[in-house]
This record gives structure tokens, C-alpha cells and sequence, in this order.
């Protein structure tokens, strides 16, 4: 790629030949060489370098150095340190190399003053060459440094700013596609488990109603009622998902079922034929909204299985309150899990349910019939992850 000076290099050529040509064009030194064309050429040269000092400071710096002394020994009239060198100083300073641009400028001014004291200035007061032109031309030195390195640390600032800004993005970002995964999440488990439900009882009172139709028109319309009851509460449940996901302001916010309903889940399933029982152990106590509808959906899960993979004739459903913790029972005497652990949706959602409540879930065989399900969730605040 073929480099070519921009703008800001062709600044920093003038800023550092301009100043040198207004002193060589006011010959202040009557006992040099009287300036000419060439004068003014070479001095142009000592400011090329600052073509390149952006990308090389430190050579541009050197170069520029020994172009000025080179200038010095031909004899025109001097046209100062601190000014011809001040672009080049400053692309130091901004490039982090303060120190060596001070060592470098102050080694500079010094070989100067000692070359003005011993050369050609022996009749001027030592103490104007000291006093007045070197501190004049230390504190423009120190001026340039100092605001080469505040526009460094100023960009440098900046960068980290932007930095921060971009990660803070990043960040709002991914926090935003964790919610939004987070919610499908939860979606996909509620719209699983209320399906599969309604499903399920469904099917076994189809069944039922389908035996009865000629023996028992009453058990019959009892199963088709029931059907009826069912599939219209889960499309409710369904119109309110999609009005969700929509994004449906006027889409109602029901709140979650909990322990209170568990009783006419139950009744719900053994309407199916299966013998279901609820039975509750130690002190009822108020429980967190989160821990009640993660009880609901467990024992909803459970039963569903029951009915659709057991082949059962009874369940259990124990809710066992603790000191810390409720232990959540769902326990049948059918065929059990042949395999090494059934698996789907339903269970991998029952896991994740009992994991955002820090708590522990196991699924397997019983020892002498049938499958069960036993949650344990936490029931102090602090314990308590999320809602499900």
C-alpha cells in the first residue's frame, strides 16, 4: 500500500518551517552568513521530516535533530531550538514517549547554550543567553510535551470510553436475547404442559364416552362435558399466549395456578378413571407465588404422564412441608420406566422449573411398582431463583 502525507503532516511541516523562515528572514545575527535561497531551502529540509513523524516519531525526531545541526554548521543566522522542533516533539509526546522526548529536547537546548556561550555570542550576557532565551525556550519545549501527552491521554480516554460504551452494548444486547430466550423458555414449558394435559384428559374421556355411548349415556355426556370444559379453557389459555406473543395489550394477565387448584387437578384427572390421591404432611404455611405454580405444573406434568405412558391404576400425589423445604411427590403403580430414565419435553422442563428454584429433582422406577417423580424446592426467599 503506497503511504502518502495527509493534512495533519503537511501542517506539521509548516509549523515547523514557517517559524524558522520569519527568523532567518530577520537576521538577527548581523555576523552570520547572510541568508539566501539555500538558507531557506535548508530549512525546509529540517522541517521534512515531519512528513513521517506521525508513523515514525522517534526517527523524526533524530532526523530533524541532525538536519538543524546540520544547518547550524553552514553558518546562516540562527533560527532557534525550540521552535523548529516543536512539531517533532509533540509526535513524541504523542506517541507515550514524554521521557524521551524531554531527554532529547533538554540534551538539545543545552548543547545549544553551551555552543552560543563558547561560539560566536561571546559578547552577549551570558546571563540573556541563560536567563532569558533558555528558559523561554525550556518552558516552550515543556509546553509542547506536556500538550502532546494531554492528547494522547485524551484520546486515549476517549478510546476507552467508546470501549465501554461498545461493551456495555454488547452487553445490553445479549441481556436482552437472554430475556427473550428466557421467555420463549417459559412459553414453551406452559404451553407444553397445558396441552399436554388438556390433551391427555381428552383422550381418555373420549375414550370413556366412546364405551358408555350405548351402555351409559349419562357417563357418556359426563366424559363429552368434560371434553367440552377442557378443550374451551385451554384455547382461552391459548388465545392468551398468542395475544403474548403479539404483544397484545388488552391480552389478560391471569395469575399462575397454584396450590389452591391442585385439588381440582386432581379431581380433573380422576374424572379419567385413574385413582388419584392427595395427602399433605406437616404445617401448611403461605408459600412464594414462584415455588406454588412450579408445585402446580409439576404435579399437572406428572399426572399427564401418568395417564398417557403408565398404563396405572392409581397415583399419589404427597406434598410434604419442611422446615426449609417442601418435597413434591408424584408416585403411580404402572409399567414404569423400561428404558434408562424417560425423557422429552415434559421432564426436561420439570428439571428446568426445579432449577430456576434452586431445588432438586429425581425421576426413576420404584422399588417394587410403578414410577415417581419427587421434587424438593427451597422455600426461604433467598433460596427461591426465579419466577417459572
Amino acid at each position: 500500500m503506497t503511504w502518502r502525507p495527509g493534512r495533519t503532516d503537511v501542517v506539521l511541516v509548516l509549523a515547523s518551517v514557517l517559524p524558522a523562515w520569519a527568523a532567518l528572514a530577520a537576521h538577527l545575527e548581523v555576523e552570520a552568513k547572510p541568508p539566501d535561497a539555500f538558507a531557506f531551502a535548508l530549512v525546509t529540509v529540517v522541517g521534512l521530516p515531519m512528513l513521517f513523524a506521525r508513523r515514525a516519531p522517534v526517527p523524526a525526531l533524530a532526523l530533524s535533530i541532525a538536519l538543524l545541526f546540520g544547518y547550524y554548521w553552514t553558518g546562516y543566522p540562527a533560527i532557534g531550538l525550540a521552535l523548529p522542533l516543536a512539531p517533532a516533539l509533540f509526535t513524541v509526546a504523542e506517541a507515550g514517549r514524554v521521557r524521551l522526548g524531554a531527554v532529547v529536547g533538554g540534551s538539545g537546548l543545552a548543547l545549544s547554550t553551551i555552543f552560543r556561550l563558547l561560539g560566536g555570542e561571546r559578547d552577549v550576557d551570558p546571563g540573556v543567553i541563560i536567563g532569558y532565551d533558555g528558559a523561554l525556550s525550556l518552558a516552550l519545549l515543556a509546553a509542547v510535551l506536556a500538550l502532546g501527552d494531554a492528547v494522547r491521554s485524551r484520546r486515549g480516554w476517549q478510546a476507552e470510553l467508546d470501549q465501554r460504551l461498545r461493551l456495555a452494548e454488547q452487553e445490553r444486547e445479549a441481556e436482552a436475547q437472554r430475556r427473550v430466550a428466557d421467555e420463549r423458555l417459559r412459553i414453551a414449558r406452559d404451553v407444553h404442559d397445558q396441552l399436554g394435559h388438556a390433551v391427555a384428559i381428552v383422550t381418555l374421556h373420549a375414550a370413556v364416552a366412546a364405551e358408555a355411548l350405548d351402555d351409559d349415556r349419562e357417563a357418556a355426556r359426563r366424559s363429552l362435558e368434560t371434553i367440552r370444559t377442557v378443550s374451551r379453557d385451554v384455547l382461552h389459555h391459548l388465545g392468551d399466549t398468542v395475544g403474548l406473543l403479539r404483544g397484545d395489550a388488552a391480552t389478560s394477565a391471569e395469575p399462575a395456578a397454584g396450590m389452591a387448584d391442585l385439588a381440582d387437578l386432581v379431581a380433573a384427572t380422576a374424572s379419567t378413571g385413574l385413582d388419584v390421591r392427595l395427602e399433605v404432611r406437616g404445617v401448611e404455611r403461605p408459600l412464594p407465588a414462584a415455588v406454588e405454580a412450579t408445585v402446580h405444573r409439576l404435579v399437572q406434568e406428572s399426572l399427564t404422564n401418568v395417564l398417557r405412558h403408565a398404563h396405572a391404576r392409581s397415583a399419589t400425589v404427597t406434598l410434604e412441608h419442611g422446615a426449609a423445604d417442601l418435597t413434591v411427590t408424584v408416585a403411580d403403580d404402572g409399567a414404569g420406566d423400561p428404558g434408562t430414565g424417560a425423557a422429552g419435553h415434559g421432564l426436561q422442563g420439570m428439571r428446568e422449573r426445579v432449577a430456576l428454584l434452586g431445588g432438586r429433582l429425581a425421576v426413576g422406577n420404584r422399588h417394587a411398582r410403578g414410577f415417581a417423580v419427587t421434587a424438593v424446592l427451597p422455600l426461604t426467599a433467598e433460596r427461591v431463583g426465579a419466577q417459572p
